[in-house]
């Protein structure tokens, strides 16, 4: 699953801040802020909103609608895999992840392609890499 984002998520980030409008911009926001403040019951969902809203910005329905049938099991599914360490309990994985996200969102709200695509791919290399550790 990771293998497959990584293919479709990263042009997807680099799309968003390509065309990103006021709509996107919002959205994108609002997911990260909800990212941020979700309680470890909701992790999954808002981590998926967040995805989503990167989907939406880029202005082209195949990538929601790919995401939409997804749905969060495109973020439970490697989660499940991931050890203690890497819970959605767990701070320092929390603010790590948190950091990644951020990382995304201001490239896309700064407009540069380039770089949102770089952060999307190290999030969801990081991912990866976790998964292999576990």
């Amino acid at each position: 699953m990771v293998d497959f984002r990584l293919g479709v998520e990263c042009e997807a980030a680099a799309l968003a801040a390509a065309h990103l409008d006021e709509q996107g911009s919002g959205a994108i926001e609002a997911a990260l802020a909800a990212l941020a403040t979700a309680h470890p019951d909701g992790a999954v969902e808002a981590d998926f909103a967040f995805h989503r809203a990167v989907a939406a910005a880029t202005g082209n329905r195949f990538y929601l609608d790919l995401m939409d049938s997804l749905g969060p099991m495109m973020i439970m599914l490697p989660r499940t895999r991931l050890g203690d360490a890497y819970s959605p309990s767990d701070a320092l994985h929390v603010e790590r992840v948190q950091r990644e996200h951020d990382n995304i969102a201001a490239a896309i709200l700064a407009g540069d392609a380039d770089t949102a695509r770089a952060a999307m791919r190290v999030h969801l290399g990081s991912t990866r890499r976790r998964l292999l550790s576990s």
